[in-house]
């Protein structure tokens, strides 16, 4: 499917582009070059230091509306969409992930069933069956939200779509969940996962 595979072309881009490898770190005035998960010898006033850079495991992603963990071995990007909505994103090179739309104006929870149609269109005119299985679940901080959940197939392609939100009076968040099935073990499934195990509404 070409859209898929310049869905995977882009993002593989992305993380590319993202990728950090070197840091440095300055201690008394001094800066040292290290690379992530790495140690170096520092010398300080004559006495030598071994010295590491870690990156905790899980990591939190703390904003003003919610908050959620996800590992280390990806990454959050943020973009304004327009004035009112944030986008933050956490990808695969695969595809799969999670992005949470945060709205300061107005409540967005009328916009789920809107977002999953236009999420699912392409691949159900292309062919795919698309079965619904919409559940509630329990957030970590004690609410509980409904998730429109599509799973789609095509000759033993599996596509997984979520779509949830949560909103007050003028504010809200939009949480959309992928899983593009393409069996590349980069960590898709279990970052959806951790995902719904950790997200709190503040």
């Amino acid at each position: 499917m070409k859209f898929k595979l310049f869905l995977i072309i882009t993002l593989i881009s992305f993380v590319t582009a993202n990728a950090q490898k070197d840091y440095i770190i300055t201690i008394d005035g001094k800066s040292y070059e290290i690379e992530m998960d790495s140690e170096i010898e520092i010398k300080i006033k004559g006495k030598k230091l071994d010295l590491g850079l870690r990156k905790k495991d899980t990591l939190l992603l703390d904003e003003d509306y919610f908050q959620l963990k996800y590992t280390k071995k990806h990454k959050v990007s943020k973009v304004t969409v327009e004035e009112g909505i944030d986008q933050l994103m956490i990808m695969t090179a695969g595809g799969s992930g999670v992005i949470v739309q945060k709205y300061s104006s107005f409540n967005p929870t009328m916009l789920q069933e809107m977002m999953l149609n236009e999420v699912t269109k392409e691949s159900v005119s292309y062919g795919y069956s698309l079965v619904r299985k919409d559940y509630d679940k329990k957030l970590l901080s004690g609410e509980t939200i409904k998730v429109l959940k599509a799973v789609l197939d095509y000759k033993g392609e599996t596509e997984t779509y979520e779509i949830a939100a949560h909103g007050k009076k003028d504010e809200g968040i939009l949480v959309m969940t992928m899983d593009m099935g393409l069996g590349l073990g980069d960590g898709g499934p279990e970052m959806v996962q951790l995902m719904w195990d950790t997200l709190k509404i503040k």
